[in-house]
């Protein structure tokens, strides 16, 4: 079965949604990295929090988080589960979201070793480094418009590689 990809605020999740959410980013982040942290940390609630994630047979497979920054938005905990991943899923859900910011920069704080992943998708540095729960992480941000140009061209390449065909684009669904 294909994945099917989602976008919603608090308001329109159900519990059991949110649940699932944050139960992949507690199985990536706290179980399979052995990291004994708290994973709710009160933004997946905030009315404005932008919760975006790929779905199979109603199980979450990948998910990210984008919240309000002066200027911008704030991406954090993209994750895919352990077992769906380098299917591309996470690399969608950065598309939707540069969709979703409609020009305006984000920024993100990553996993030193995870920089170079970020950094092929339009990621570029600013500022230092820090500490996050014991792990060294790098400040990145990229250009929402740059990236959904990059999305564009790539669309446009498919379509000559498959002789005028058009390629399956997800079909973003808002809840």
């Amino acid at each position: 079965m294909d994945v099917s990809y989602f976008c919603a605020t608090l308001a329109e999740l159900s519990a059991e949604r949110l649940y699932r959410l944050i139960a992949l980013r507690s199985q990536v982040f706290v179980v399979a990295r052995q990291r004994a942290r708290h994973e709710p940390d009160g933004l997946d609630i905030e009315p404005a929090t932008l919760h975006v994630w790929g779905e199979r047979d109603g199980v979450p497979v990948a998910t990210l988080r984008l919240t309000e920054e002066a200027g911008g938005l704030r991406l954090s905990r993209l994750c895919t589960a352990p077992t769906e991943r380098r299917k591309g899923y996470a690399t969608t859900l950065l598309e939707h979201a540069a969709m979703l910011a409609e020009g305006r920069p984000i920024v993100a704080e990553v996993f030193v070793r995870s920089a170079p992943w970020f950094e092929d998708r339009g990621f570029v540095k600013y500022g230092g480094r820090s500490v996050v729960d014991g792990e060294p992480h790098l400040h990145l941000r990229f250009d929402a418009d740059e990236l959904a140009a990059q999305h564009a061209a790539a669309v446009e390449a498919a379509v000559e590689e498959s002789n005028g065909q058009t390629p399956y684009v997800p079909a973003w669904v808002a809840l």
